[in-house]
């Protein structure tokens, strides 16, 4: 989810009453909360992209990694004299502002699961990533349904405590209504797949963007990926056919050795490649068209570039490739 959410999140959950108890310092606990969990994009940027490709959304998204930082959090903020003023002294005080940093940072961790992207929530037991598929990254409903009840606080801040809990109260419902939307769209795929004679060995719904109502849908059989673009609004819908593996197998299978492939073969879940033989030795393409939601982008483009004995020169990976028209 946009930071622009967690930090309405974090408003909005210190109005439920923590605001209403402690004052300001629990909005303070809970917004930096919030956002916290994101420190590892902007670290992992600057180490590369496959290190931000393997490591974000890991240990600051994780239920272990959320104690750990909620009680730093809570150790930093304690020794400060004007936190230690407005909480109880001791153990009880301490205990307050690490349940305050833990609300806010399994709230960032729950808006980001609700997304597609995937999130390794039981790291580091397990480096699987896991994903709701509720909503886009950015969901201008959604971030409203936090927005619009904030502004209204600010008139109306009697009622703060009400608003608030009605605004997570909205969340929930749309959420709800998402997942009938998902659940819907693919039952509607599979009957569209079973009268086509498609064998799926799977069928998910990832959101599309500007809309509750538009789903890529992605089915998975032995050969090929069919990318179906549905509106459930206007029951229009495109279909979009990718090979696997193209020409080239034997350089696939050669690559897939290294270490950069299969970091990205881990984190995509509907990988394509695509081999390009060139001048002086090929071109080796993965992509992950889970994320082929926006034309003429591709995030999350991996190129590899081999000589003429299959042997890696370098690779690029990139965020957010433009392709030509």
């Amino acid at each position: 989810m946009d930071p622009i959410t967690h930090t309405l999140s974090g408003a909005i959950l210190s109005r439920t009453g923590f605001y209403q108890r402690f004052g300001r310092l629990a909005t303070i606990i809970i917004l930096v909360a919030a956002l916290i969990p994101d420190i590892d994009h902007f670290s992992l940027r600057l180490a590369g992209p496959l290190a931000y490709l393997k490591y974000h959304r890991g240990f600051t998204h994780s239920i272990v990694g959320s104690f750990v930082i909620a009680a730093v959090m809570a150790g930093i903020a304690y020794c400060t004299k004007q936190v230690r003023e407005r909480l109880p002294q001791g153990l009880r005080g301490y205990g307050v502002v690490f349940g305050l940093s833990l609300l806010g940072i399994y709230t960032h961790i729950f808006f980001d699961l609700i997304t597609s992207y995937g999130t390794q929530v039981f790291f580091p037991f397990t480096t699987k990533r896991y994903s709701l598929d509720l909503v886009f990254i950015i969901d201008l409903y959604f971030t409203s349904l936090l927005l619009i009840p904030l502004i209204i606080i600010r008139f109306k801040k009697e009622r703060a405590q009400i608003i608030a809990l009605s605004s997570l109260a909205g969340i929930i419902a749309y959420l709800g209504f998402t997942c009938f939307e998902r659940s819907t769209i693919i039952e509607k795929v599979k009957a569209d797949n079973g009268k086509l004679g498609i064998k799926s060995a799977r069928v998910e719904a990832v959101p599309l963007p500007l809309s509750p109502f538009r789903w890529s849908v992605f089915t998975e059989d032995n050969e090929r990926f069919y990318q179906t673009n549905m509106d459930n609004l206007s029951g229009s819908s495109t279909v979009e056919v990718f090979q696997k593996k193209t020409n080239g197998n034997d350089i696939t299978d050669k690559v897939e050795t290294l270490d950069i492939v299969k970091t990205y073969l881990w984190f995509a879940r509907f990988p394509v490649v695509s081999v390009k033989q060139e001048e002086g030795g090929y071109l080796v393409e993965y992509y992950d068209i889970r994320f082929n939601a926006l034309p003429n982008r591709k995030p999350f483009l991996l190129r590899l570039f081999l000589d003429k004995n299959g042997s890696l020169k370098h690779a690029d990976l990139n965020f957010h490739s433009i392709t030509e028209k």
